[in-house]
């Protein structure tokens, strides 16, 4: 098998960049859970401005979420139970699975 080809460490990246360097492994487990019902009644759903993965997003007037590419940070549970109703449920993969970053 090849080497993979390494970036040029003297380029500066961008986010972008740097996450399209990410592996990913999808646990068929889910690590974010959403209570869909209860995030009708919130107002602000905050968990759309903090996942910088846009993990979240609305669709025909419905919160929608699909976790792969998270990149774990969390947020989206903290900001959820503070500012939010408390409908997302978010805990590590289990072992081996979700994000392997690789450079930066």
């Amino acid at each position: 098998m090849p080497e993979p080809v390494k970036p040029d460490a003297s380029k500066v990246l961008t986010v972008d960049d740097r996450v399209g360097l990410d592996r990913f492994e999808f646990d068929e487990e889910p690590f974010i859970t959403v209570d869909t019902d209860l995030c009708r009644t919130c107002d602000t759903k905050p968990c759309l401005y903090v996942c910088p993965s846009l993990v979240y997003r609305v669709e025909e007037g419905e919160l929608v979420y699909n976790t792969e590419g998270c990149i774990e940070l969390g947020a989206c549970a903290i900001v959820c139970k503070h500012l939010g109703k408390n409908a997302i449920r978010w805990a590590y993969p289990r072992g081996s699975y979700g994000v392997e970053f690789r450079f930066g």
